[in-house]
């Protein structure tokens, strides 16, 4: 479900200031517009955000633990070591951002999308995803562990090295996604009823010891 932004939002003219004393008043953050805002190592701990689009901002590093966002946009920006933790997103939009490294462990996910997003080495430890679409995003690298999921789609994705260890993918539909590489536990219990191309098993079968004649 995407962002139910308002017809027209306000610009923010010191977003830095603006998002600054909302945090440390309590204040929620509504109906604005933050574009080109250098937010670089800014740290605005239980931020609330409530109709709000950030385009082509820096948040390199930041760290806005336990924030909270609702029908918020992020177009095409650069999130790259920036932590999340705790947060919670419900119909939130990350569109075309960079976010290589970036920590959302523990985080909640509700009708959310990422798409076009490069998300490599990210952290999604414990993350809890309900109707949460994926769409043409780099998350090589990243670790999903523990995550829990109802409704999580992920299309022409790579999971490429990607860490999913006590990630059930029972339903999931990976055959559009790389999936070289993955590690999982042992006992391999995280594939049991993930949806995979023919050759995608072969990979895993090869994984599992199994030698498969043609």
């Amino acid at each position: 479900m995407s962002a139910r932004l308002p017809a027209a939002l306000a610009p923010v003219q010191d977003a830095a200031a603006v998002l600054m004393r909302a945090a440390r008043d309590e204040q929620t953050v509504a109906d604005v517009c933050i574009r080109g805002a250098d937010l670089s190592g800014t740290q605005y701990d239980g931020l609330r955000l409530r109709g709000v689009r950030l385009e082509n901002c820096r948040l390199t590093g930041c760290r806005w633990a336990r924030a909270d966002f609702a029908d918020v946009v992020l177009d095409s920006c650069e999130l790259s070591g920036s932590g999340w933790q705790e947060s919670f997103f419900e119909r939130v939009g990350l569109a075309g951002c960079k976010a290589v490294g970036a920590d959302f462990a523990e985080t909640g996910w509700r009708d959310a999308d990422l798409r076009d997003c490069r998300l490599s080495d990210a952290v999604f430890d414990r993350a809890r995803l309900r109707r949460v679409a994926v769409l043409g995003c780099d998350l090589t690298g990243a670790s999903l562990c523990e995550c829990r999921w109802k409704g999580w789609t992920l299309t022409d994705t790579s999971l490429r090295s990607a860490r999913l260890l006590h990630t059930p993918l029972a339903g999931i539909d990976l055959t559009g996604c790389e999936i070289d590489g993955i590690a999982v536990s042992d006992t391999h219990a995280e594939l049991r009823g993930a949806v995979v191309t023919m050759g995608q098993a072969a990979m895993l079968a090869k994984r599992l010891g199994v030698v498969i004649k043609a």
